[in-house]
């Protein structure tokens, strides 16, 4: 039986403060253009990705509650067909996240413990996962286990337009399995406009309409 992770809590806070100083370095190379999202590649690790994407009429307010609130993040992100809170430990939260793949691939799921980090100052709101272990959600032979190296969400009032937000995530995913790094990457790359498509869609269609 796997046991829990042992969270040094200030590991949060390494991870926000090095992407602070990461997210607008010159380390990146332009890899994909969509109509609201652009994205990057770490200039010397190709599997380092990097979306931005500017999510049109959800104010941050909003947006910070359809990324962060699991019970409507389920409602929405087509990507993980489960996604269970395992644990709130009050200053972070255990997370299982489950993610079908068409065959031939295998499925994947992750464990990963998450902390919402908002600056007051700048407004902006991190969300910082890093990789885990729980007792309630063990690997098995038909899954295959993914690994978070790097993920951190970072979520913005557009200053071009305060009825609008900007979505920023960076990136770093160990598929594990037996798929060539290229035809994964290649596949993280085309999906990287999803979450924020799937996001506002739901915002207009369904939530806008329940906040009445």
């Amino acid at each position: 039986m796997a046991e829990k992770s042992c969270v040094d809590v200030s590991e949060f806070e390494k991870v926000r403060y090095q992407i602070t100083k990461d997210e607008n370095s010159a380390d990146w190379k332009l890899a994909k253009t969509f109509e609201y999202t652009t994205a990057y590649r770490k200039t010397d690790n190709d599997a380092i990705f990097k979306f931005v994407s500017k999510v049109v009429g959800v104010p941050l307010e909003d947006c910070v509650r359809l990324v962060t609130d699991l019970e409507v993040r389920r409602r929405y992100d087509k990507t993980f067909t489960e996604i269970k809170l395992l644990e709130d430990a009050g200053e972070y939260q255990t997370i299982y996240w489950y993610s079908p793949l068409p065959f031939p691939c295998s499925d994947r799921d992750l464990v990963q413990n998450v902390k919402v980090i908002t600056d007051e100052t700048s407004k902006t709101t991190f969300v910082v996962a890093l990789n885990a272990t729980h007792p309630d959600a063990p690997e098995t032979s038909k899954v295959v286990r993914a690994e978070t190296l790097l993920s951190v969400s970072i979520i913005r009032s557009d200053e071009s337009d305060p009825n609008s937000s900007v979505l920023t995530t960076i990136a770093h995913t160990d598929m594990k399995g037996l798929l060539p790094d290229f035809i994964v990457n290649g596949a993280i790359l085309s999906s990287g406009d999803s979450w924020r498509s799937n996001l506002v869609k739901f915002y207009n269609e369904v939530y806008i309409k329940e906040k009445e």
